[in-house]
């Protein structure tokens, strides 16, 4: 499987007879038969039969049913209609799906649903809605699910289009996605494991959601910090060794201010307490292979080793229980077979914290 296998070379000229597309969500004119996104309920947006590949899916930026008074739009109701719903992908049967993943973090709408709208040739937040440029080959079938895990309908407009292929290529990968939130005290012993692939593949993008409210890390300072190694094929040096979390999305000196680039932007960033940071990096030209493994690890050991006074400042906060960093990762990627094991979702009322763990005050 190559790079450009999975990017399909799409400059080529094909029938006109290839391409399609297909409607969920909205039952209200031309297809009453549609499922809508009610309370607890999942609904399939595409069932295609292949070999195809998904070219674009397209969904609504979500408000309760009926609509909310513009008063009654907040931060929580935000985190709800991005994060209680998930985007899942199933390919040729697969009971696990290779993406699943909140729609808002998807899209690196990050800090539920905060984001400032941006674009970039894979994915994209518009004024009310969301667009997804990745293709996603299959060979044998594909279906695109919205679940919708909260107690309150939504009103959901999705569309997926795709194109019929000749014929199965083995060289063209599948497209995964992954999202995981947990929170992590960082400090000088923190080396901290944020994604693992077993297979063969090549990763295309990161889109991180960043909360805290340690009183020693304001603007992010030192959170910003961390060796990003990059480890292939259980190599125990790492390939790739960025000095700094800033640098490894393309950043330099922190995180100053909202960017809105092709590969790499920052579309949230809150310096008072609590910080709040959604940063994302997209890999065409320069994505990551793997042939057995890989393997992305932070790690803050080597931090501010010429400055005592920091670290004693930050080692008396862990002391008493603080540095705790919140971290809400979506990680995607392409590879020659369909599996992943996702770590379990989490719960709802987590998924939508602001912070999902606070710190004690300073004394």
């Amino acid at each position: 499987m190559n790079q450009q296998g999975s990017y399909l070379g799409l400059a080529t000229l094909r029938s006109s007879a290839s391409f399609g597309s297909s409607n969920g969500g909205w039952a209200y004119d031309a297809y009453p038969e549609l499922e809508t996104l009610d309370a607890g309920r999942s609904i399939t947006v595409a069932e295609i039969e292949g070999p195809a590949v998904i070219t674009r899916f397209h969904s609504t930026c979500h408000f309760v049913k009926p609509p909310a008074a513009e008063e009654q739009q907040s931060p929580e109701l935000n985190a709800l209609c991005a994060r209680g719903i998930v985007l899942e992908v199933y390919y040729n049967e697969v009971e696990t799906p290779a993406v699943r993943v909140p729609l808002g973090d998807f899209f690196a709408d990050g800090c539920g649903g905060r984001a400032a709208y941006f674009s970039t040739p894979f994915i994209e937040k518009s004024r009310d809605a969301y667009n997804c440029f990745i293709p996603m080959p299959f060979k044998g079938h594909a279906r695109v699910v919205l679940r919708n895990d909260t107690a309150f309908g939504f009103m959901n407009y999705s569309f997926v289009e795709f194109e019929r292929l000749p014929a199965w290529n083995d060289s063209l990968g599948y497209f995964h996605a992954t999202w995981r939130r947990w929170a992590l005290p960082v400090c000088f012993e923190t080396d901290e494991r944020f994604l693992k692939i077993e297979g063969r593949g090549h990763l295309i993008g990161r889109a991180w959601s960043v909360a805290t409210d340690e009183p020693q890390f304001p603007e992010f300072g030192f959170v910003m910090e961390g060796n990003n190694g990059v480890f292939v094929d259980g190599e125990t040096k790492p390939r790739a060794d960025y000095l700094g979390s800033e640098d490894s999305f393309g950043y330099s000196w922190g995180f100053r201010g909202l960017s809105a680039g092709h590969r790499s932007g920052i579309n949230v960033i809150q310096q008072k307490n609590p910080s709040l940071l959604s940063i994302y990096e997209f890999r065409d030209v320069n994505a990551i292979p793997f042939m057995k493994s890989l393997e992305w690890r932070v790690n803050w050991r080597h931090e501010f080793r010429g400055n005592q006074e920091i670290r004693d400042r930050i080692a008396a906060r862990r002391r008493a229980d603080g540095c705790w960093v919140d971290y809400a990762t979506t990680h995607y990627w392409y590879q020659d077979h369909v599996g992943y094991a996702h770590e379990p979702m989490a719960p709802l009322e987590d998924r939508v914290k602001c912070v999902l763990r606070s710190n004690p005050l300073e004394s």
